[in-house]
């Protein structure tokens, strides 16, 4: 025979008190009740909404940066970069306007108009994406020192490694201001510079380069 489980009168009793209590505030307060119900549903719309309207957004931006791709790599340039001008007016501060930037950025620095390229990569040194930033800030000074404004590179990558101690991109940038300082003729800190690469990032490309550029500055 199955033995019939009781819950204890003790139990009974405060489970059935908790439920009067709970249906005499609801009597008592359903005004507030509803309203904060009606609250917690308009939020869940609200929140539900802009999640809705942000992914549409992305795509959005995504879709128009790949157009504006299309029309670039396609010789299209001219138009390829208006389009890019037109994303980032519309989605101002996106992934997608920003990387479009960075794209235009290295489409002019390939076909060598490096002082516009470094017009381009200048607004994104101040992203909040790191990924962009350091492309940016990096780009920005090669894009000088390509320009042959050797001071200004070294400058930007001074700033960039004392602001980012713990960069990923410290090699190359170390690298990008020892050869603006070597062009601008200040050999002492060149040296300075591509010693430090040897000393800390030997295993690097940039260390490797770097023990080939003390050694000619040495001679």
């Amino acid at each position: 025979m199955t033995k019939k489980i009781t819950a204890p009168v003790e139990e009974k009793d405060f489970i059935l008190s908790s439920l009067i209590s709970a249906l005499d505030f609801l009597k008592q307060n359903k005004k507030g009740v509803l309203t904060a119900l009606g609250i917690l549903v308009l939020a869940a719309v609200i929140g539900y909404a802009y999640s809705t309207h942000v992914k549409n957004v992305t795509e959005k931006s995504w879709a128009a940066y790949y157009t504006a791709q299309v029309q670039v790599l396609g010789g299209n340039q001219e138009e390829g970069f208006k389009q890019i001008d037109a994303l980032n007016a519309d989605f101002p501060g996106s992934d997608a306007a920003e990387y479009a930037q960075l794209f235009k950025g290295d489409m002019l620095y390939a076909s060598e108009n490096f002082a516009q390229a470094a017009d381009v990569y200048k607004p994104l040194t101040g992203s909040t994406n790191e990924t962009v930033y350091t492309v940016a800030s990096l780009s920005l000074a090669s894009s000088l020192q390509a320009a042959k404004d050797y001071k200004a590179s070294a400058e930007e990558m001074t700033k960039f490694i004392q602001q980012n101690p713990k960069s990923f991109a410290l090699p190359q940038a170390y690298f990008t201001l020892a050869l603006s300082q070597e062009l601008a003729g200040n050999k002492n800190e060149a040296l300075e510079a591509y010693k430090h690469l040897v000393e800390n990032y030997a295993k690097t490309y940039f260390g490797s380069v770097a023990k080939d550029k003390i050694k000619e500055l040495q001679k």
